[in-house]
């Protein structure tokens, strides 16, 4: 195949989403505390989306109390007042809207009993000499 590079990662499900976050920074645009914090609220989607199949029954149990105490103790944050200005951070910049969902577009679509997944880029090249 022309012009394709392609790169192997060995994962653990845990740190897929954080990859995934890493790989997909340019979109939008977080720091790397709120990257950590995301992939595990997207790993954790996917550990109760494993559970229960009503969607909007995973959305309110990843933000109850016990998901994000789960979610501090993986962060070492042992202070409610930083989790929850992480939380305000994320939200005002589009990435959990205002009745706690993760927008859509950084959920990855991975089935559930997949032992691969693929992120593809298509660079577009434009040209630069003008």
């Amino acid at each position: 195949m022309e012009n394709v590079n392609i790169k192997r990662i060995e994962v653990t499900r845990k740190s897929l989403y954080l990859y995934w976050l890493t790989f997909l920074k340019p979109y939008h645009k977080l720091r790397q505390q709120e990257i950590e914090t995301m992939a595990l609220f997207l790993y954790y989607r996917y550990q109760l989306s494993e559970e229960v199949s009503n969607q909007e029954l995973v959305d309110k149990l990843l933000f109850s109390l016990d998901t994000k105490k789960s979610i501090m103790q993986d962060l070492n944050i042992t202070n409610n007042y930083v989790f929850n200005n992480l939380l305000s951070t994320l939200r005002k910049k589009g990435v959990i809207t205002k009745d706690n969902k993760i927008n859509p577009v950084l959920i990855p679509s991975i089935s559930k009993d997949s032992l691969n997944f693929k992120l593809i880029f298509n660079f577009e090249l434009k040209d630069d000499t003008k």
